[in-house]
């Protein structure tokens, strides 16, 4: 039995039928959901083909026909998704701090919630002992922090700004000053906490860009104070 199974399965004439079910198997192996698709189509393809020129059976030919018409309508779902949550340059990078299983959509309504701003060398971005009203994400440029006038770190593009004031709800504990000019996004605290109470995927990507800002900016900070 075993036997008659192998030379079935590498008989060079049923590889029309083979084929398709190697290819389903290994789209249930990608984690892209637009390969998954193309793979899905691809399959559903050679079937067709091969039920209606080969072993004709139009009721099979029919149901694959709707099988790869669905996947085919999902497939430029995907892509129009895709191209409407384009990011731009400085988008990308607040995209690329978040955590992983975050979709664009969840990302592209944090930053609906941002506006872009720029800031001349010199310019303070937060001041130590005031109120921030914003949470700051530097896209482009670098601002030294500063705790009763001591330079303690310095910040640089994917850096947050008044992380600990949006966490907290304390005043500013260091001020921030732009070294050269910047680009960054500004977030109302008041509306980006209503958006992450909100909505646990939001919150749960904030909070998790926010821990692991964290961590850089105080191995920053040590390596500053060891200079």
């Amino acid at each position: 039995m075993l036997s008659d199974l192998v030379s079935q399965l590498t008989d060079p004439g049923h590889l029309l039928t083979h084929l398709p079910y190697a290819l389903l198997v290994l789209s249930m192996l990608m984690n892209d959901m637009g390969w998954l698709r193309a793979i899905a189509i691809a399959a559903g393809l050679i079937r067709i083909v091969n039920r209606a020129f080969i072993d004709i059976d139009p009721v099979i030919v029919f149901w694959e026909s709707i099988f790869v018409g669905v996947n085919v309508v999902q497939l430029l779902v995907l892509w129009y998704y895709a191209k409407r949550h384009r990011f731009t340059d400085d988008e990308q990078r607040f995209a690329a701090i978040m955590p992983a299983g975050i979709d664009r959509r969840s990302i592209r309504r944090l930053l609906r919630l941002a506006q872009m701003r720029h800031a001349d060398a010199g310019a303070r971005l937060t001041l130590e002992g005031q109120s921030v009203n914003e949470l700051l994400f530097l896209a482009e440029g670098v601002a030294q922090i500063e705790k009763g006038g001591r330079i303690i770190g310095v910040c640089g593009p994917g850096d947050f700004l008044g992380e600990m004031s949006f966490v907290s709800g304390a005043p500013a504990s260091a001020t921030a000053v732009a070294s050269r000019p910047v680009r960054y996004l500004a977030f109302d605290q008041k509306k980006l906490r209503t958006a992450v109470d909100a909505d646990a995927d939001l919150r749960r990507a904030i909070d998790a860009s926010l821990n692991s800002n964290l961590v850089g900016k105080l191995a920053k900070a040590n390596a500053v104070g060891s200079a």
